[in-house]
């Protein structure tokens, strides 16, 4: 009789933890399947609100972020190489006139030069750009307050809205004239 308890005891807590655990088999089996091509896809785990479906919401929510930022990665190298194409074409474009005109001086083609090294000063102000942007991207690493009175701004309201700075001061000027 106690061997049939054991066993039953053991088939019933079998059975109940399959159940309980199904949630953690359904995810697992979600999270393999999900990659950088379909990270639009969720869990989305229905039940009730317990440890599981809050797990479920968590990764979920880390996904949407994941996804955020992989759409973004995307974005700025399709703007990266967009702003990166017009430049080179203008250096090719600049050389193959030179090379192609066979009166070409040596005044001509210094001409040529200089213009290549001021397109050349413009590629690197793009590239900075670029790195910038890029590192925008990440968000801000580093908050810190700032007094704006120490470095020359007696209200705060021209920084944050200099429309409204603007009209107050005349709204003022006028007051004065009555």
């Amino acid at each position: 009789m106690l061997l049939i308890s054991a066993g039953a005891a053991a088939l019933l807590g079998w059975v109940a933890a399959g159940r309980v655990l199904r949630p953690v088999r359904t995810i697992t089996d979600t999270a393999r399947t999900i990659s950088a091509g379909n990270l639009h896809e969720r869990l989305a785990l229905t039940g009730p609100e317990d440890e599981f479906k809050r797990l479920g919401d968590t990764l979920d929510e880390l996904l949407a972020r994941l996804e955020a930022s992989f759409e973004a990665q995307r974005r700025f190298v399709a703007n990266a190489s967009h702003e990166l194409r017009t430049p080179l074409t203008v250096e090719r474009t600049l050389l193959q006139v030179a090379l192609a005109d066979p009166d070409a001086t040596s005044a001509t083609l210094r001409a040529t030069c200089e213009e290549l090294l001021a397109t050349g000063q413009s590629h690197e102000r793009l590239l900075e750009s670029l790195l910038t942007l890029a590192s925008s991207e990440r968000g801000l690493e580093h908050r810190e307050p700032v007094d704006l009175a120490e470095i020359g701004v007696a209200d705060a309201g021209t920084v944050v809205d200099p429309g409204r700075a603007d009209a107050h001061r005349g709204a003022c000027r006028r007051a004065d004239d009555r």
